[in-house]
């Protein structure tokens, strides 16, 4: 019962910090395009700013949950690529679209019925692997603690040049939260939840859902959405089909390039990245890669029709 409501406390700070942060790829990646880096290097770093805990939890036999798919070089990069697209299309990567629809866009909901939809489709094809292996990393090691100073003199950088302290700090608590809900739920992040929901369709009575997973995802929400009413931002968008349709394919892509390598941005982010292997970089780099090539050619495309209203 303790380690339940340590996790549901978790999870609300989790909801909290990500709506504070503003949590979503796609976005960090649009102000990177407009030199404001800082919200893109702090969800990178979040992973690996979880792995400074490891040393404190391999005292009590705790490890981190990290894993390299093993699904093929081709398979991490379309999956990227399709995925970074398709957050495009949504407007919004897989805590992005959490955040927005604990900020009155109910139309997001489409999205995780696209997602639950492109795995099922996908496991039916028969395309869906389900391997994975799991890595320990060595915290002490010379590579970490150098990549991780890297990491902090970069964020140090960012500070000083564009002054958004708190995404900085809110980063580093995030990495440290979820690394924390790790050790007392492993398959808590969104796209996990949205893998074993859709597991539901050909796994009845067999899916790993319980109702402790169910209220420490029900509960990260809540904690979006209260923070959402604290600072009174809440705004109810009116539903529009044209805009559901959308949500609704673009989460059946989002569904299949996330089961092509094995978990969506925030899985990758979290737990396959911070392995800093090649193999981990080569899916998040394709995710970007795919929402880079979105947000230009969106940009584009607005700049087209804008000139042909001149």
């Amino acid at each position: 019962m303790l380690s339940l409501l340590i996790s549901l406390l978790l999870s609300f700070l989790i909801g909290w910090v990500s709506q504070r942060m503003g949590m979503c790829l796609v976005k960090a990646i649009g102000l990177l395009l407009n030199r404001r880096p800082t919200l893109f290097v702090s969800l990178i770093a979040c992973g690996l700013f979880g792995l400074l805990l490891a040393p404190f939890y391999s005292l009590f036999g705790i490890s981190q949950p990290l894993f390299i798919p093993e699904v093929g070089y081709l398979s991490l990069v379309a999956g990227g690529l399709l995925f970074g697209l398709a957050s495009v299309l949504n407007d919004g990567c897989s805590v992005g679209t959490l955040t927005k629809l604990a900020s009155g866009n109910l139309t997001k909901v489409f999205t995780i019925l696209g997602w639950v939809l492109g795995i099922v489709l996908w496991h039916h094809l028969n395309m869906l692997p389900e391997h994975k292996t799991l890595q320990m990393p060595t915290i002490t090691s010379g590579h970490y603690w150098l990549t991780l100073g890297i990491l902090l003199a970069a964020l140090l950088f960012l500070i000083r040049v564009h002054g958004d302290k708190h995404l900085v700090l809110s980063s580093m608590l995030l990495g440290a939260l979820t690394s924390a809900l790790y050790t007392f739920e492993p398959l808590w992040t969104p796209s996990v939840f949205f893998y074993n929901l859709s597991q539901m369709f050909w796994m009845p009575g067999e899916g790993s859902l319980t109702g402790e997973r169910m209220a420490v995802f029900g509960m990260l929400i809540v904690g979006m959405l209260s923070y959402t009413l604290h600072r009174r931002t809440f705004s109810y968008e009116r539903f529009e089909w044209r805009a559901a349709v959308k949500h609704l394919l673009a989460g059946v892509l989002m569904g299949i390039g996330a089961s092509m390598m094995l978990g969506g941005n925030d899985s990758q982010i979290l737990l396959v990245f911070p392995t800093l292997t090649w193999v981990g970089v080569v899916p998040l780099g394709a995710i970007v890669v795919g929402i880079l090539v979105g947000v230009a050619g969106r940009r584009l495309g607005l700049r087209v029709v804008s000139a042909g209203e001149r």
